[in-house]
């Protein structure tokens, strides 16, 4: 009977330490909704999202099924007030492109997965940018996409090693 308690107990524990990943996840969405008037970011939102989607797919990909990525976008469409969707394709194309190069990814030193990340992160923000310019009267200006690349590659190296140690802690029963 202890055995039983003591594996719900553990089941219990490991449970909780995968739900504070995804309370990260949902703080970095609430501060990609900040609108940061210095870099008037318009419809493009900040990249502090896509840092918690790109490292915990490379380092814990079970983590983040397609459904929940796909929620996690959707979820984000509907706080952004922006075009239904767009963030939900680009989370899982993004997702998709990541799992196809994380053997090569895990084999690198962190800075070769930041440029992987600066890549990611460019190509996201660009085509959301594109979407809008596609769906907008007016061309949106290329200064909030420029300053959201650059402000989610300046804190990825922040992040990086905060998620590291929190990579290594869920391994510990």
């Amino acid at each position: 009977m202890s055995g039983l308690f003591y594996g719900l107990s553990l089941t219990l524990i490991q449970a909780s330490k995968f739900a504070l990943v995804y309370a990260v996840l949902l703080i970095l969405l609430f501060l990609s909704m900040i609108d940061i008037s210095l870099f008037q970011s318009g419809e493009i939102r900040q990249g502090f999202l896509l840092i918690g989607l790109y490292f915990w797919t490379v380092y814990r990909p079970h983590l983040l099924p397609y459904p929940v990525v796909f929620l996690i976008g959707i979820l984000m469409d509907l706080m952004s007030g922006g075009l239904l969707g767009l963030h939900a394709f680009c989370f899982m194309v993004l997702s998709i492109i990541i799992r196809g190069q994380r053997r090569f990814l895990l084999g690198q030193s962190w800075q070769m997965v930041w440029a992987g990340f600066f890549v990611a992160v460019t190509i996201t923000q660009s085509f959301q940018a594109l979407a809008y310019a596609i769906t907008s009267p007016n061309l949106p200006s290329l200064w909030p996409l420029v300053t959201n690349i650059f402000l989610a590659a300046l804190f990825y190296p922040v992040l990086h090693p905060v998620f590291m140690a929190y990579n290594r802690f869920l391994n510990e029963p």
